[in-house]
């Protein structure tokens, strides 16, 4: 479960690689690590009683260890280790006393601190750790929003792998505030203006907090629009250069195209706002209307039937799309015909 020798070599020579692999579900069909923390949780939740206490022993003395030793001494790729193991074991110790009445602690003593660590694996793995801990009721509101704006800080890291695993965890800690969204709302200029698509699971963050704030998004669209777009023409090159439909690349597209409908939602009472977002918008619809775009066909329209139903009028470029849906509705589009209501809308 120990970060390893591999690990870093493929986080130095290929960040994004080790992005992939980390959050592949096929990836994890073969990963020894995935299977040690299966075993690790299958083991606490049918021998338990044999077992927890002691597991739980061996990754506090692995903590005390870690700081006890001086900087060029510590034990990093242990530490990495257990917290790991502290993640997984989230749901076990969130219902077991007496470490249920621990986590809050746990999280400020062993956690926190590996914020600020030079060492970037242990900077992810905090976040990860952070994410998991999400839902766990803070005794202090403040050890709350202290972990919330590590998250949110995390997502400026010059580590591409912590990055991705801050905003990932910053899904779990938006979900946590339920309907009191005022942990959030003050950074939420902060959290916007640095949030970097870079896989799948980023887009579905960006879904969580777009659907939560709703028109209040509203300053934002355009700037999210645009960076959305321009992820979108990344992971279609991505998906072209592998030439397989399943790549992650084109996986990611099609979250970018559905977080944009989920912006174009939230922002559907600004009719202004959909003039703006046009000229970002339009050589997506254009190309992916045609046979380029068979793919991601039902999302795009999507994006079309937002752009006509809520702008004030009609734009002339837009009109250009309509030649575009008949010949595909003509020639391989007749299975998306019940999507195609949109043309009901020029």
């Amino acid at each position: 479960m120990c970060f390893n020798d591999n690990d870093q070599k493929l986080w130095d020579e290929d960040p994004h690689e080790y992005v992939r692999k980390g959050y592949d579900i096929i990836e994890d069909l073969y990963s020894p690590r995935t299977a040690s923390m299966d075993f690790v949780s299958e083991l606490v939740r049918k021998r338990g009683k044999e077992n927890l206490q002691k597991f739980i022993q061996f990754i506090v003395e692995i903590f005390r260890r870690y700081d006890e030793a001086s900087a060029e001494y510590k034990p990093y790729k242990q530490k990495d280790g257990a917290l790991l193991a502290s993640g997984a074991l989230c749901d076990k110790l969130k219902q077991t006393e007496p470490y249920k009445s621990e986590l809050e602690r746990m999280l400020v003593q062993h956690v926190f601190p590996e914020f600020s660590s030079p060492v970037g694996h242990l900077r992810a793995k905090a976040a990860w750790v952070a994410g998991q801990y999400a839902h766990i009721n803070f005794s202090d509101q403040n050890n709350f929003r202290k972990a919330l704006q590590c998250v949110v800080s995390g997502m400026q890291d010059s580590e591409v792998p912590v990055r991705v695993d801050s905003v990932f965890a910053l899904r779990s800690f938006i979900e946590a505030c339920e309907g009191d969204l005022n942990e959030i709302r003050p950074i939420l200029p902060q959290l916007l203006d640095g949030m970097r698509v870079e896989n799948e699971d980023l887009v579905f963050t960006l879904e969580t907090i777009v659907d939560k704030f709703g028109e209040e998004m509203a300053p934002y669209a355009l700037g999210l629009c645009q960076n959305l777009a321009a992820a979108f023409w990344r992971c279609m090159n991505t998906a072209e250069a592998e030439d397989e439909a399943d790549d992650p690349g084109a996986l990611a597209a099609v979250g970018c195209l559905r977080a944009i409908s989920t912006i174009l939602e939230s922002v559907s009472r600004l009719p202004h706002l959909f003039v703006q977002i046009e000229p970002t918008l339009l050589p997506i619809m254009r190309r992916m209307l045609t046979t380029d775009g068979q793919e991601v066909f039902e999302e795009v329209l999507d994006i079309v039937s937002y752009m006509t139903f809520f702008s004030p009028t009609i734009s002339l470029d837009m009109w250009s799309l309509w030649p575009l849906m008949i010949e595909a509705l003509a020639d391989w589009a007749i299975d998306f015909f019940p999507s195609m209501m949109v043309l009901n809308k020029f």
